[in-house]
């Protein structure tokens, strides 16, 4: 893809609340160029058979959950940092065929860097999917100890021995009791599991008790979830008097690296921060999803 414009989607299960296509639409309005952006549904079951006409009509795509891992099987080449984490989250189209990238590493880096001058230490992840598979490997790479914690024992143990024989040294420290062991002393949370999203509102993956003030150094708590933009786990670290960083940061890094690729310019971050937040902000609760 070049900068003359095409056909773009954002593909996943479920998709329709995605921030992403007003975000990219501003982009390449912003850069003068004449392209759709359009967020389609696709089930893990129908995306290797939905693969081929994909390619046949769009000049590339992002990938959400759940198909960031099953498109690695489906790329013709796979980016060294897509290969490092397992995980596809934006699809470039070369004539006919796909190569496949995650962004979401250094998306999650950038919005990092926003709030903090150097890397972080210690770092605990919870959840084991696609997310925390970009995420843990992009920790690595700066030199951070990566702890996963999850409620699949055998997803935490399969995530963190893939992700470490493809290079980036991470450890499943346990299920949710193993918590409070792998915080003492980490100066970064992430939540890339979906509580706290519209289909668990309210929710935390910090159970009752595991009080945050009381840990020493208070670590920054990073939020993937996005919608809403303050979830239950960041009002929990702002009481606690921990730094934070809404969801909505890492979707804007990784959605400025995908431009970057498909066009091969500049992104215009500024404009894709301010068509993120104004999306976010502008959903309104309709049949109970946000």
């Amino acid at each position: 893809m070049n900068a003359h414009g095409g056909a773009f989607a954002v593909i996943g299960d479920p998709v329709a609340h995605s921030v992403s296509p007003p975000m990219q639409r501003a982009a390449f309005g912003a850069a003068g160029i004449e392209a759709t952006y359009v967020a389609e549904r696709v089930s893990a079951a129908a995306l290797a058979a939905t693969w081929p006409e994909l390619l046949r009509r769009l000049s590339g795509w992002n990938v959400t959950r759940p198909l960031k891992e099953a498109a690695i099987a489906l790329v013709d080449h796979l980016a060294p940092e897509a290969e490092r984490c397992g995980s596809v989250n934006t699809v470039v189209v070369h004539g006919t065929r796909t190569a496949g990238h995650s962004t979401d590493g250094a998306g999650f880096l950038a919005a990092l860097s926003r709030v903090r001058p150097g890397p972080a230490r210690r770092a605990v992840i919870l959840g084991t999917g696609g997310a925390t598979r970009a995420v843990a490997a992009a920790l690595a790479g700066t030199g951070a100890t990566v702890l996963l914690v999850g409620r699949n024992a055998a997803a935490g143990r399969s995530v963190a021995a893939d992700l470490s024989a493809r290079g980036s040294a991470v450890t499943f420290a346990g299920g949710r009791g193993a918590l409070a062991g792998a915080l003492d002393g980490a100066d970064l949370v992430v939540n890339a599991t979906p509580m706290g999203d519209p289909s668990m509102p309210g929710t935390s993956p910090i159970p009752h008790g595991l009080a945050l003030e009381a840990l020493e150094p208070r670590p920054l708590v990073f939020d993937l979830v996005y919608r809403p933009r303050r979830t239950r786990l960041l009002e929990q670290a702002a009481a606690a008097g921990c730094p934070t960083v809404e969801g909505i940061e890492m979707l804007i890094g990784q959605g400025a690296a995908s431009f970057e690729l498909w066009t091969g310019l500049p992104a215009p971050v500024e404009i894709i921060r301010a068509a993120a937040y104004r999306a976010v902000d502008e959903q309104v609760t309709v049949g109970g999803e946000r």
